[in-house]
């Protein structure tokens, strides 16, 4: 089983980091490779968006960019 996160762009290996400032608590994917880096609370809401649309049976009109 491969519980590693790869790169979406350079299919490197990807590191969760944490990082704390005082007015919030951000969790970070980031690419070891290429330094490419993603917010993992923004992927989440995301799919969250989605999965509800489709419970509701209304069409998806949410949009990720990179």
């Amino acid at each position: 089983l491969d519980t590693a996160m790869n790169c979406l762009k350079c299919k490197g290996f990807m590191m969760v980091e944490r990082q704390y400032t005082l007015l919030n608590r951000r969790l970070y994917a980031r690419c070891l490779n290429c330094g490419f880096w993603l917010d993992l609370a923004d992927l989440l809401r995301f799919f969250h968006k989605v999965i509800d649309s489709g419970v509701r049976g209304s069409k998806i009109r949410e949009t990720f960019t990179l």
